[in-house]
């Protein structure tokens, strides 16, 4: 599910979608949530009962790659079910301890079966969202208005004039190619880092 609507689009921008140009919308709020999820390495809504089988190393902690964690119903090791009261403990932070042993080693040992995620999401996410898919929404126009040229900073009508630019971006941030729209601003990685992101991805 797309984190923000074409209806939040619709109040950012001030403007009201045209029939034609809903599919376009929903497909900026789509991207919005993929590249905000590619980049924070987590699914973030709501997910319950996700399977995941793990490596193990030893030790008496597991990480859980999806926060936050809400509960941990099951977890089976080597094929043998734990008990939750005597065998491990969920900590912050989705760790999950080994209790009075370690977890053993090998590959693929561990299976957990957890709730993560966010219900519903939080409003410093949708207005995230928004405003990069009202800004991949815009650049669609822009493409569209342009017919796909890449470069094109300004037409004129009377006798004819094109200008062309670089397309824009800081330095290292990611474009929408032709429409030169960044696809994740610097400031809401920044935002997305403290909060949503998985520290260490």
């Amino acid at each position: 599910m797309a984190f923000c609507t074409i209806s939040d689009i619709q109040s950012f921008l001030q403007i009201a979608v045209p029939a034609a140009k809903i599919a376009a919308a929903q497909g900026a709020c789509d991207e919005a949530t993929a590249i905000i999820q590619g980049y924070c390495f987590q699914v973030i809504e709501l997910v319950e009962d996700d399977g995941l089988t793990v490596d193990c190393y030893g030790g008496t902690r597991i990480f859980l790659p999806e926060l936050p964690v809400i509960e941990v119903s099951e977890v089976v090791e080597d094929g043998e079910m734990l008990d939750e009261d005597d065998d491990y403990k969920l900590g912050q932070h989705g760790i999950l301890h080994r209790i009075g042993g370690y977890w053993p080693r090998g590959i693929q040992i561990v299976t957990v079966t957890y709730t993560h995620g966010w219900d519903p999401i939080p409003d410093d996410l949708i207005r995230l969202a928004t405003r990069m898919a009202a800004r991949a929404y815009q650049a669609g126009l822009k493409v569209d208005e342009l017919g796909g040229i890449p470069g094109v900073s300004a037409m004129s009508l009377g006798d004819y004039s094109i200008s062309f630019g670089g397309e824009g971006g800081a330095a290292g941030e990611g474009t929408l190619g032709a429409s030169a729209a960044p696809l994740l601003l610097r400031s809401e990685k920044e935002a997305l880092d403290r909060k949503y992101r998985v520290k260490g991805a």
